[in-house]
């Protein structure tokens, strides 16, 4: 077993399950064989499953020495405030890849998820944003929710003020951002960009077909029933286990969802909300983002 020197850090909806898959079949990088661990952001309420370092560590079994990369992808790893120092503590010189987005796509897509999660029970992305200010007070947090921070989405999606912490934290030399438009109009020239920064041999024998993308849930109760068995496996102390029969289950009950067409109110409530956060991202990267404000 190797321990991990990289982590996928952030954010949700920006193509982090789909760089985690395509990395995992490069014959010299092991990714954790489960995405989203989340073991070092310990302020996070939702990491309950990986928390215990034999578990966690159970998820390298099959990294050796063919492994010049070890990684895993933690979304929320970007936003916790402690992630990354207690990476930093235990796995000093790490690296950080993180995967970038306008927040005005962002925060609907993510919203979309966490329906399909059932961490939130609003189902209009609309009335759910208006909830916004509540629940960054801890009101109005779904009852199933895990953890309120995953339904505050003008926090997630501050991914400049997100970045400017990381800066703070581990300087520029060992953080690689890759902005999800970047993918979308060359996704090999941004993946020679990844391998360079992870030090493997230029490999591309994959499709690159994108990977998590909406999904709706037909059959809500294998959601509930999830939910059921997560909460009392929890409470025994078992160990997590696999995806299994649950995974097999979601892929059978779930279809493509139909995206919310957001109104230009909307809209520019939500550029209003994001605007000086994207110009912080935008002077931190040297990137022009004017276009994510049109």
């Amino acid at each position: 077993m190797k321990n991990p020197n990289f982590f996928i850090i952030g954010a949700p909806k920006c193509g982090t399950t789909s760089l985690h898959g395509w990395l995992a079949q490069h014959p010299e990088i092991y990714m954790s064989s489960i995405k989203e661990p989340h073991h070092f952001s310990s302020d996070l309420a939702f990491n309950d499953d990986w928390c215990d370092p034999k578990h966690y560590n159970a998820l390298f079994e099959g990294a050796d020495e063919r492994h010049k990369a070890v990684g895993e992808s933690s979304v929320y790893y970007l936003r916790s405030r402690v992630a990354v120092p207690n990476i930093e503590k235990a796995l000093p010189g790490s690296r950080y890849i993180v995967m970038l987005r306008n927040p005005v796509e962002m925060a609907p897509s993510m919203h979309g998820q966490i329906v399909f999660n059932a961490d939130e029970n609003i189902t209009s992305f609309q009335q759910a944003w208006k909830l916004d200010p509540s629940r960054e007070r801890g009101e109005n947090i779904p009852a199933r929710c895990s953890d309120p921070k995953l339904v505050q989405y003008r926090l997630t999606c501050t991914l400049g003020e997100q970045l400017a912490r990381l800066y703070d934290t581990v300087g520029r030399d060992r953080v690689l951002t890759i902005f999800m438009d970047d993918i979308k109009a060359d996704v090999r020239k941004e993946w020679v960009r990844i391998l360079e920064f992870l030090g493997v041999s230029y490999w591309d024998e994959l499709d690159f077909e994108p990977v998590n993308q909406a999904r709706h849930l037909q059959w809500p109760w294998v959601r509930d029933l999830y939910w059921t068995y997560t909460a009392v496996r929890k409470k025994l102390h078992l160990r997590p286990p696999g995806l299994g029969v649950f995974a097999l289950l979601e892929r059978i009950a779930s279809s493509e969802a139909k995206r919310d067409v957001i109104s230009e109110d909307l809209h520019k409530d939500l550029v209003a909300t994001f605007s000086a956060d994207i110009d912080l991202l935008a002077e931190l990267t040297g990137r022009d983002l004017s276009h994510w404000k049109a």
